[in-house]
């Protein structure tokens, strides 16, 4: 029986979601983003690990020594700071389909340059005005904050310093996805199949870093 997704290939996997069989090839470049996937769907499950491992050996494993320990450190301190962030900008993308990388990177870029203008002692929030960089920068600036300022005393405050090293590792994210010019949305659905709908303030970050569990 043919794929019902693509009827040219050979359908080898029941696909929950369609009720039907589909082929290995669309199963992955349709997850989630194509596809309306439960989180208990096991080639969801198998899938998220093996793309989180592929994303860790391109981006992390820099040739530049102190580049891969650099994000290493962020990584080892700040997990759940960056799988909050991610978390934000991969709901922002299953909300507004039409978000690309570069809307990510611009709402980055005026919020770190929020975040530095105040690590020199002057507030002055840098905006976009408007749309859906505006909508991400406003949500990724919330998050922060609520990082730097828990309400719920069990938590430590986040730094400034460490609220913008975990947004240029973000950036530098963001950036790895632009340059390989595979797709205008390569990193968003990258996080829309990776994050899960319920909460993800107690995961993992979406980066592997390889040697670690």
């Amino acid at each position: 029986m043919k794929c019902v997704l693509c009827n040219l290939r050979k359908g080898k996997r029941f696909c929950p979601a369609k009720r039907a069989l589909i082929c290995a090839q669309c199963c992955g470049e349709k997850r989630v983003v194509e596809i309306d996937c439960p989180e208990s769907c096991q080639y969801l499950v198998v899938g998220r690990a093996h793309e989180a491992e592929a994303e860790s050996a391109r981006h992390l494993l820099s040739s530049d020594p102190r580049k891969r320990e650099a994000r290493a450190r962020v990584l080892e301190r700040f997990e759940p700071v960056v799988a909050r962030l991610e978390y934000v900008v991969g709901q922002r993308r299953r909300a507004a389909r039409d978000l690309k990388d570069s809307d990510v990177a611009e709402a980055l870029d005026l919020l770190l340059a929020t975040y530095r203008t105040e690590d020199k002692g002057v507030l002055y929030e840098h905006t976009a005005g408007g749309g859906v960089v505006e909508a991400l920068r406003r949500e990724l600036r919330d998050a922060v904050e609520s990082m730097r300022h828990p309400k719920d005393g069990r938590f430590d405050s986040l730094r400034l310093a460490d609220a913008i090293a975990c947004l240029e590792f973000i950036r530098d994210l963001v950036a790895s996805h632009i340059e390989a010019r595979r797709s205008p949305s390569s990193y968003v659905d990258f996080l829309l199949r990776m994050v899960p709908r319920e909460s993800a303030a107690d995961r993992a970050p979406l980066i592997v870093v390889p040697g670690q569990s």
